[in-house]
């Protein structure tokens, strides 16, 4: 049976599918500053003060009491697990270290079975390109490198150590060669990466390769924290289960909680579903997504709300300003709150946060106020599309009913829903907020244009935004406005008075003669 070792880094874990398997070897590979000697040492470290597993680290080029340094920076008191006879730390040379594994009576060797080392990290293997010590400098090569990395690496197998070597990837001739080489031999290949995004940097990780396990390929997002190390956070997907495994649907309705929604939706929604709430800026998008979250903690259904637009202390003050309680339900924890910068957005690591909320808070109701900001924070329209399917995915298998709010760039009359990565097609209901000119007057019409299992009508309705949120305006009723059952295309660029009916007139006249007296 396959043992594994957990490595312990937040994450890895997670997409090694449980850790490395016992007595192999392991290949990181990166460019400088990736991530590759901190990995190591935090394998190292977690497997002598966590698992029980002590462990030696090896380094070819490391300042000692800088090595202590840094780590000391991630909370690793390296001196006080070797005092302990828990963890050994050793400064050499490739040759030394090559001579030491091939001898049987070697310090090294002696030393490990003396702590009962388990783990082993070496920094890095890429130095032993032509250190051979047994050979003349011409017969240094690629034949020479690969006998001496596959001895080095029997020998770490052979003293029952779990091992994990860091390779430097360049572009010189040499160093690409030896780095094939390395790939070859090692059971399991880590590449870590490190580049630019705009003006701001980034980190990834993905396995390449791990004989005898199975992982979770692509590339995932690395971070270094200062306190903690290294966290690796699963790349955006929607999981893949087994039919039957968990529902995504049911077949009850619910009541949303805003009575302007609950009417246009013919009472209610189905529960588990996703409506996307599309508009103009300023049609009242984020106050509807505040008003369901809200009235959601008032009745019992743990709420989040995500935004990347707006700070919590603003959204508290724009909803206190219409005399909702958002502010009471965030200190009660009955509503959470989650707020990125679109500037910085790691988007696997946003993604890991608002699932941990999820889990950790039991969330019945979701808000996610601002895809268009996502849409224009990533990019790439492929991600974009990732995060939100795999979002749907996962809120659905919980049982959430979640609505997101997107901005349309039309302020009057629609041509589309959506203009560049669409996702109307997988979402269950649909609610469409405009602008309607009338005169001199611009008014709010609010039209259920898809809503699943719904008994709705395919009307628009005018709505307001008062201190009770927003409601709908009656459509009968004296007035010098037009209601809106008066007019047609109201979705268009130019609504016009609908001509009455007879019924419809003779109605118009008594009302008039009624008004008159």
């Amino acid at each position: 049976m396959v043992q594994l070792v957990p490595t312990g880094i937040r994450g890895l874990d997670e997409i090694l599918l449980g850790g490395i398997i016992r007595n192999n070897t392991v290949l990181v590979k990166g460019i400088p500053g990736s991530g590759k000697t901190l990995l190591g040492i935090q394998f190292v470290y977690n497997g002598a003060a966590r698992f029980n597993e002590p462990g030696i680290v090896v380094s070819f080029e490391a300042n000692p009491d800088k090595f202590h340094q840094d780590a000391e920076g991630f909370g690793w008191n390296l001196q006080e697990l070797h005092d302990a006879g828990r963890l050994e730390l050793i400064f050499t040379s490739p040759e030394v270290l090559q001579t030491e594994l091939d001898d049987p009576q070697s310090l090294l060797l002696q030393r490990a079975n003396e702590i009962q080392a388990r783990r082993i990290f070496i920094d890095t293997v890429s130095l032993f390109q032509g250190a051979d010590p047994n050979g003349p400098p011409k017969a240094r090569g690629r034949g020479s490198y690969r006998s001496m990395l596959n001895q080095v690496m029997n020998n770490l197998h052979r003293a029952g150590l779990t091992a994990i070597i860091a390779h430097e990837v360049a572009q010189h001739d040499e160093l690409v060669c030896s780095l094939e080489v390395a790939d070859v031999l090692a059971d399991t290949v880590i590449r870590v990466d490190r580049g630019r995004r705009e003006r701001g940097i980034y980190r990834s990780i993905a396995i390449e390769k791990s004989r005898g396990q199975d992982f979770d390929a692509g590339r995932h997002t690395l971070l270094i924290t200062p306190g903690v190390g290294i966290e690796v956070f699963r790349r955006v997907q929607a999981e893949v289960r087994g039919l039957g495994e968990q529902p995504t649907s049911r077949v009850k309705r619910s009541l949303i909680g805003v009575e302007a929604l609950d009417t246009v939706f013919g009472g209610g929604v189905y529960e588990a579903s996703v409506t996307l709430v599309i508009g103009v800026s300023g049609a009242g998008k984020s106050l509807l997504g505040y008003q369901v979250a809200a009235e959601s903690g008032k009745n019992g259904r743990p709420a989040l709300l995500v935004s990347l637009d707006e700070h919590p202390l603003q959204i508290q003050r724009n909803a206190n300003a219409l005399g909702l309680d958002l502010g009471e339900q965030f200190a009660a924890g009955t509503v959470q709150y989650l707020h990125d910068s679109p500037l910085e957005l790691e988007i696997d690591t946003h993604y890991h946060r608002i699932k941990q909320i999820i889990e950790e808070h039991q969330i019945e109701r979701l808000v996610l106020d601002g895809l268009t900001t996502y849409q224009n924070a990533l990019g790439d329209q492929r991600i974009f599309r990732e995060f939100v399917h795999g979002l749907i995915a996962f809120a659905k298998r919980r049982l959430i009913t979640t609505f997101i709010l997107y901005e349309n760039p039309e302020v009057f009359g629609i041509t589309r829903f959506m203009p560049d990565a669409a996702i109307s097609s997988i979402v269950d209901n649909i609610l469409l907020l405009s602008f309607v000119e009338i005169g001199n007057q611009v008014r709010r019409s609010l039209t259920v244009i898809k809503a699943r299992g719904c008994a709705h009508d395919l009307v628009s309705r005018e709505f307001t935004i008062g201190t009770s949120g927003i409601c709908l305006v009656e459509d009968r009723g004296a007035g010098l406005n037009t209601p809106f059952n008066r007019l047609d295309s109201l979705l268009s660029r130019a609504p016009k008075r609908r001509p009455h009916t007879e019924d419809e007139q003779e109605h118009a006249n008594r009302d008039a003669i009624e008004a008159a007296k």
